[in-house]
């Protein structure tokens, strides 16, 4: 049954309504419809739009229909639930879609949608940083060489490492709290763009969301989808991110031997029965380019789109679901995998000196000799080609210096030695992972409070909106959407 093909004749034709038709992604934003209704009925009541007559076979139809679960036909889910809506509730039902188009209709599911994943986001990322701020500790003091270019460069540690990727996903967390502010803002009463000449009451209706306020022009309200272009960047980034921690897991799994996999994040050749193969880590790494990919097509499909709605739109909804939900599962596969891997210390402590890591410093201590820098470069540059005391000590002589101290050399080869004395703020001193561990922690207890928060604002919200539609059906809703009478 179709409810909006008022002035055409007969049905669609099949193949264009195959084309046409959003239900296959629909089912992502069913139960957001379900609160959606539920909210705006209520506002036509509080209005005076309908009667309590009108609203309380609405109201249960709607709570019948959101156990049911998604209704079959039509061009979308609004279309079918309201169609099943009417079969149930009679004329009542065909009073719901008063003073609302199915444009602030949708924009408001999508918002829903955005808002709830991006608050799994945030916890999947809260958790994410934790397990990364564990395994520093864990690895406070073990040496691994640092790399530019892929090259050996420097000697660090491994929980400078660690604590670099956290200081990305923090980041991350960042960019997609930032969003969150302005995704939790309600287009619901802006009917198709035009706003309506039903009086409602748009800040009551936001409050039942669970939303933090309105989306002031009706236009803009439902005629925008930077929101959505704005959720799936911030997917991306962190879908770079862990792109990033994933490439080098995959790396470190092979000629390096820096890891050990889990049995769990990894799989077998089907022909090569020794092969242990980073497959996890891999389609992390793969699905980053999926998620790229995907916000290109939003904005392409954006960019030259004329006010107000248009139903191009269409298409970027199922770009929305699969960039959030992508994201959401690889972030927790990968604070799983980061718990569990083991990380073979003794080999990169082995390998930390290698290519002649430590270069950089003997320049620094040459510096702090009185040697200016660039001729230091210059001196080690030379001594790279055979790093020993006595080519040092002769080609300082050659410059006419004084050479350095064969003890002071010794200490310059000694890797531990060399990640020690980098004291300065952020650097890989013993002293100072530590007060960066402190700090970080600190933070990451305040920002899951400020989740915390969120995610129980919104939950008493959506608490209220069930007792509301309680009262005008005289009697508790149940879980199961009955009612039981008092």
């Amino acid at each position: 049954m179709s409810v909006v093909r008022s002035r055409l004749k007969g049905e669609m034709d099949r193949l264009a309504l195959t084309l046409t038709s959003s239900l296959e992604h629909d089912r992502n934003i069913f139960f957001y419809d379900i609160l959606v209704d539920l909210a705006h009925v209520l506002t036509l009541l509080k209005a005076g739009h309908i009667s309590s007559e009108d609203a309380i076979p609405i109201l249960k139809a709607i709570l019948e229909v959101r156990d049911e679960g998604m209704p079959e036909g039509g061009e979308d889910v609004h279309e079918a639930i309201e169609a099943r809506i009417i079969e149930k509730a009679g004329s009542a039902g065909m009073k719901m879609h008063t003073a609302r188009s199915r444009n602030d209709e949708i924009a408001t599911c999508l918002r829903l949608f955005a808002r709830d994943s991006l608050l799994h986001l945030a916890y999947s990322l809260l958790n994410l940083r934790e397990v990364l701020l564990n395994r520093a500790e864990e690895y406070i003091d073990a040496v691994m060489p640092g790399f530019t270019h892929l090259q050996y460069a420097q000697p660090t540690k491994l929980s400078h490492h660690l604590i670099a990727y956290h200081d990305m996903i923090t980041r991350d967390f960042q960019r997609c709290m930032d969003a969150f502010k302005r995704i939790n803002l309600c287009p619901l009463g802006s009917a198709a763009f035009a706003s309506t000449p039903f009086q409602l009451d748009r800040h009551y209706t936001a409050k039942l969301l669970g939303f933090d306020g309105i989306v002031e022009n009706s236009e803009d309200a439902t005629a925008s989808r930077d929101f959505l272009i704005e959720s799936i960047f911030v997917s991306t980034s962190v879908m770079l991110t862990l792109s990033r921690i994933a490439e080098e897991i995959i790396l470190w799994a092979s000629e390096f031997g820096f890891v050990e996999l889990p049995d769990e994040y990894a799989s077998s050749s089907s022909i090569m029965p020794q092969k242990k193969n980073p497959d996890v880590a891999e389609i992390v790494r793969a699905k980053a380019g999926k998620l790229t990919g995907n916000l290109m097509a939003a904005m392409a499909i954006y960019k030259a789109m004329p006010l107000s709605y248009n139903r191009d739109f269409q298409e970027m909804n199922p770009l929305l679901y699969d960039s959030l939900q992508c994201v959401n599962l690889s972030c927790d596969v990968m604070a799983g995998m980061l718990e569990k891997v083991k990380f073979r210390t003794d080999v990169m402590e082995e390998k930390a000196g290698r290519g002649f890591s430590v270069a950089t410093h003997i320049a620094d201590e040459l510096v702090k000799l009185g040697v200016p820098f660039r001729k230091a470069h210059r001196i080690v540059g030379r001594l790279s080609l055979n790093p020993s005391y006595e080519n040092l000590k002769k080609i300082m002589e050659e410059e006419g210096l004084e050479p350095m101290d064969e003890e002071n050399f010794k200490r310059c080869m000694d890797v531990k030695e060399v990640v020690e004395a980098r004291k300065n703020i952020g650097g890989t001193s013993k002293e100072e992972i530590r007060q960066m561990l402190e700090d970080r922690l600190s933070a990451l207890e305040k920002d899951a409070d400020m989740v915390a928060g969120l995610a129980e604002r919104i939950s008493r919200a959506l608490e209220e909106l069930y007792r509301e539609v309680e009262m005008i059906l005289g009697g508790t809703v149940e879980k199961s959407g009955k009612v039981k009478s008092e």
